[in-house]
């Protein structure tokens, strides 16, 4: 039996800003992904240096980063499997 497609986002915590840190990612770009719910979801993108349209840049030292990590019930924010992969 096949499993069910797992959901490759992960909710962004101290763990990874701080394996970020330990990388070396400097900015980090946050992107309003689309969604029926009553929530809103952010991606957070590191060291995307370029913002489109609606999109913010942050530096990954900056207050705003932190406030990040505090729990919220209508907004979460995100990180797609692609960039925890180069986790040690």
């Amino acid at each position: 039996m096949e499993k069910e497609k797992e959901n490759p986002y992960h909710q962004f915590n101290a763990q990874i800003l701080d394996n970020w840190k330990d990388n070396g990612v400097k900015y980090i770009k946050l992107v309003e992904l689309e969604s029926d719910l009553p929530v809103k979801f952010f991606e957070l993108i590191p060291d995307s240096e370029i913002p489109d349209s609606g999109e913010t840049i942050y530096a990954i030292g900056s207050d705003d980063i932190t406030e990040l990590l505090e729990p919220s019930k209508k907004i979460k924010f995100l990180v797609h499997d692609i960039y925890l992969e180069e986790e040690d």
